[in-house]
């Protein structure tokens, strides 16, 4: 499966491409939304694990441009926001299949993309590493 992770915490980016590929998906991170629209005209994802903040932009827009890039792209909201308490964000895009809080543990991450990505593998590996990041 290929994975677009937008995300501007560098480190946390890595972090979770990282894991990504350990998973055996083809991973790449970006950390802007300009690198974003760039790595979709480039090569269309099948999941995103999109940060709904990013500096000053929000991944909303990234939404819009994967699912247009490729119609069957599923989004993967991450935010530490406490502003969409009931589900808000579900409304805002149709094609945001999930939505994570930060801080993030590795197995849920995991566990989503293989659930929304359909093509991976089966299971995710165990892993022992947890996320820790400020809230986006």
């Amino acid at each position: 499966m290929d994975v677009l992770i937008v995300e501007d915490d560098a480190a946390l980016g890595r972090l979770w491409s990282l894991a990504a590929q350990k998973a055996g998906h083809a991973a790449v991170h970006v950390t802007n939304a300009a690198s974003a629209r760039l790595a979709l005209r480039t090569r269309p994802a099948d999941v995103i694990l999109l940060d709904l903040n990013l500096g000053g932009e929000s991944g909303l827009s990234i939404a819009t441009l994967a699912t247009y890039a490729n119609p069957r792209c599923r989004i993967v909201v991450v935010t530490g926001s406490k502003l969409f308490p009931h589900g808000e964000l579900f409304g805002m895009d149709s094609s945001i299949a999930a939505v994570l809080r930060k801080p993030v543990e590795l197995p849920d991450m995991l566990a989503v993309l293989e659930h929304h990505g359909g093509d991976g593998p089966a299971q995710a590996p165990h892993c022992e590493a947890r996320t820790v990041g400020a809230p986006s």
